[in-house]
């Protein structure tokens, strides 16, 4: 600001040094042709210069100071102004680093939940599995029990069932020995003959309660081992037994071919059959004919 006070003086002064001179000049030219067409005389010319008031010189060092001060100081302000900048671009940058930084630990925990969450359900997945898998196991047990269970009571009341014919058998075998004894006593006094005719109609009827057990007891040992076939159908067999309840023959007299054969395997099985050491009653049993069909097995 000193210097601009201290030059606008300066050029006034010269402007007006300029006008003064171009007014001399003027005058003098506009003289010279008065003299010409007029003829004037000569006459001096009072002029005066007018001069703007001097003022002091400005002092060069001071002048130099002052400048160096001011670029000192736009240098300083400028420098300030870049760092200030920088410090700025610094700021964003480390906002930006900041922000993305953020966004990546965002990305990788949204990554990690997924990652997490895919565990989670591939674990609850093969927990399910598993569960299946051991119901599925504890249901194969329990039917293998309950089928186990039903194989036991089912040989346990065929077991049962024979012991009760077998003791009634043997406690009707009794009663008729009793009423032999009983029959053979009171015959004792009789005539020879007519005892003779009661013995063997008493011994006949022993004869005949020995088949039926017998009877009866070759029937369950031959149920015993047989499996009959799943499809119905029924097929009738003789069999030939000799001394011993030894079987000789077996002989499919018609029916359906896997009840023929399932019941010629349980003959097989079963054999010795069940026999008597009474030959009349062996005799009675040489030849026995079973129907093998789904009722058969009940």
């Amino acid at each position: 600001m000193s210097d601009k006070k201290n030059i606008v003086p300066i050029v006034l002064s010269i402007a007006v040094h300029v006008i003064v001179i171009g007014l001399l000049l003027f005058n003098f030219a506009w003289d010279e042709e008065v003299d010409v067409k007029h003829q004037y005389v000569d006459a001096p010319i009072n002029a005066q210069l007018v001069t703007a008031p001097e003022r002091p010189k400005p002092d060069a060092n001071a002048i130099k100071k002052q400048q160096e001060a001011e670029k000192k100081r736009k240098e300083e302000e400028r420098k300030k102004q870049l760092e200030k900048e920088q410090e700025q671009k610094r700021l964003e940058a480390e906002k930006q680093r900041q922000e993305q930084k953020k966004l990546e630990q965002e990305k990788q925990q949204k990554l990690e939940e997924e990652k997490q969450k895919q565990l989670a359900l591939e674990q609850q997945k093969k927990l399910e599995e598993e569960k299946k898998q051991k119901e599925l196991e504890e249901k194969q047990r329990k039917e293998a029990e309950e089928k186990q269970r039903l194989e036991e009571e089912k040989r346990k009341k065929e077991e049962a069932e024979r012991k009760r014919k077998e003791a009634e058998a043997e406690a009707e075998k009794k009663r008729k020995e009793e009423e032999l004894r009983k029959l053979e006593e009171e015959m004792a006094a009789m005539d020879n003959e007519f005892f003779e005719a009661q013995r063997d109609t008493v011994r006949q009827g022993q004869i005949m309660s020995e088949v039926e057990k017998l009877t009866a007891l070759i029937t369950a040992k031959i149920k015993r081992n047989w499996y009959p076939p799943k499809a119905p159908g029924a097929c009738s067999i003789r069999i030939s037994m000799g001394p011993g309840g030894v079987v000789l023959q077996t002989e499919a007299l018609g029916g359906d071919y896997d009840y023929c054969e399932t019941g010629k395997a349980a003959i097989t099985r079963s054999s010795p059959l069940p026999s008597s050491d009474d030959p009349e009653v062996m005799n009675q049993l040489r030849e026995m004919t079973i129907v093998f069909d789904p009722s058969f097995k009940e």
